[in-house]
């Protein structure tokens, strides 16, 4: 597959442990819906953000994000280091974000960022709760994982994951519920030649009682061996739509590589993600996963 034409054809912060509805048995989600950010800033700042907004009235449940440099010379030089649903409980809108940075300094291309909300209205998403985890920011390891558990039998309808603090440095590995769906983590891991800033990782899941037909489908790339970039398809079951999205490289990858893509189709039907080794990689990274959230 051609990555350039994949890529373009496609193209054209929160809060812990809040309760918004009593549990109780999950009705059907309800009028959900993709809303895609406009395209970030498009030129060679070290960092981009952009935020998708839910309409009024609804509230985030998954999304993604796209970190994409113009040339494609300077394709492996731009990383996710967030990629996190954003609720409010003011009554503001609902939304997500999502930030990319350039791997190195010598990236003097222009590369932009840009956001997927997947939002639903309130009345179906019984037991809705944003959980949260985090690591300290206190040192510089090598990898950091967090994960955000579901209260109380709820499953994570979608999830997100944040680098704190990532410098150049820093790259996003993983973003993905667990296979039960009752954990969201998040990973990152720092370059080749390390980082001497502290750092750390949020894990945001976004909780519900399970709607019907809840599943995780989590699918691995064809390509598991050293190739610069690989490619996953997640699809949802018949019946069911996306309403999280997520991606995760195998922990057997070494540093180096990253993801760059968690993209919710249109049509919420399939989860694509996406990863490139940054500098080049002389062995076997295995294989990298997409994950569609799907219920009915």
């Amino acid at each position: 597959m051609n990555r350039w034409f994949t890529l373009a054809g496609a193209a054209v912060l929160v809060l812990a442990g809040l309760q918004l509805a009593a549990a109780g048995p999950a009705a059907a989600v309800t009028g959900i819906e993709k809303v895609t950010s406009p395209v970030s800033a498009v030129d060679s700042q070290q960092t981009h953000t952009a935020r998708a907004e839910c309409p009024a009235g609804k509230w985030v449940v998954g999304g993604g994000g796209w970190a994409f440099a113009v040339a494609a010379a300077d394709s492996a030089k731009v990383t996710l280091v967030q990629a996190r649903p954003d609720h409010r409980s003011d009554g503001s809108r609902d939304s997500f974000v999502a930030t990319g940075s350039e791997t190195t300094a010598a990236m003097t291309g222009d590369w932009w960022v840009q956001a997927y909300a997947i939002c639903a209205g309130p009345s179906g998403l019984s037991g809705y709760t944003v959980a949260t985890g985090h690591t300290p920011v206190t040192g510089s390891p090598a990898a950091a994982e967090a994960q955000a558990v579901c209260p109380g039998g709820t499953r994570a309808i979608g999830g997100g994951a944040r680098i704190v603090n990532p410098g150049r440095d820093v790259s996003l590995r993983i973003s993905r519920a667990s296979g039960t769906g009752d954990i969201f983590r998040a990973g990152a891991h720092e370059d080749a030649d390390g980082y001497s800033g502290a750092w750390g990782v949020d894990a945001y899941a976004v909780c519900v009682n399970a709607p019907a037909g809840y599943q995780v489908v989590t699918t691995a790339s064809a390509a598991s061996d050293s190739e610069a970039e690989k490619l996953a398809l997640a699809e949802c079951p018949a019946g069911t739509r996306v309403h999280g999205a997520g991606a995760a490289i195998s922990n057997t990858a070494p540093a180096g590589v990253s993801l760059q893509v968690i993209y919710p189709f249109e049509g919420l039907h399939e989860v694509q993600g996406f990863a490139v080794e940054n500098t080049p990689v002389g062995q076997d990274w295995d294989f990298i996963v997409a994950q569609a959230i799907c219920a009915a």
